[in-house]
């Protein structure tokens, strides 16, 4: 029977990483290909163990200012929504003031929302045996230890130096004591994988019929006549 992997993100750290996945091919950026990500990681924890891993779940967590505020959130939106509809990822998104003098940083939303769904589901029977963490961030420790204790295994997900060595110790979760049970997956050792190549094809538009050549893979596509329209009116 295959063991089941639930992939928990770190939306923040996964941002911030893109540049070391980025350099890794020499480019300055890339579109990622996030349906992919999940099933590389289980594949990647598949051939490590040598076992079939199934993946049950992916939880992305991030954050978004407020609708108070003035900034214009359509592209972190949709984003997000891409993420539900395409990739079938649970996304936990906090909305969170901006310089309006919340007392927790952006991050500190993410890592606890985080550790109590990864702690959660560990409590739950037969959700996951595998905790894939695609974070290496130190302050998940403790949530990984909880989740040790109660019989599941855990994987981390981290980055190389700039020199393409491990993290040095004590920096990163990798070569922390009793937080993981296999060696890190390198997010940079797979850069090549994670760069979405995206193929021009005739589409039919959703609202008019007609047909156009595009590179979107969403379910649902519209032409660039109906999409400015559509932004005219808004």
């Amino acid at each position: 029977m295959a063991l089941k992997a639930m992939v928990f993100i770190d939306g923040s750290w996964l941002y911030r990483s893109r540049s070391a996945v980025f350099a890794k091919l020499g480019e300055e950026n890339f579109e990622v290909d996030y349906a992919r990500l999940p099933r590389l990681l289980c594949e990647e924890l598949a051939n490590t163990i040598d076992e079939d891993v199934s993946l049950v779940r992916t939880m992305y967590f991030g954050t978004i200012p407020s609708a108070r505020s003035s900034f214009n959130t359509g592209k972190q939106r949709a984003f997000y929504e891409f993420l539900e509809s395409v990739c079938h990822y649970e996304t936990k998104i906090h909305e969170v003031e901006i310089g309006g003098g919340e007392n927790l940083a952006d991050d500190a939303w993410i890592s606890m929302s985080l550790a109590s769904s990864m702690m959660y589901y560990a409590a739950m029977p037969a959700a996951y045996d595998v905790a894939i963490l695609v974070s290496d961030n130190r302050v998940y420790a403790p949530a990984l230890h909880a989740v040790r204790l109660l019989g599941k295994r855990t994987q981390i997900v981290s980055l190389r130096t700039a020199d393409g060595t491990e993290p040095p110790f004590g920096v990163t979760l990798v070569g922390k004591s009793r937080v993981m049970d296999f060696a890190p997956i390198y997010l940079d050792d797979h850069a090549a994988e994670l760069k979405l190549v995206r193929e021009l094809r005739k589409r039919t538009c959703k609202q008019c019929g007609r047909e156009e050549e595009t590179t979107w893979a969403g379910s649902d596509f519209f032409c660039s006549e109906c999409r400015g329209k559509h932004h005219r009116r808004d």
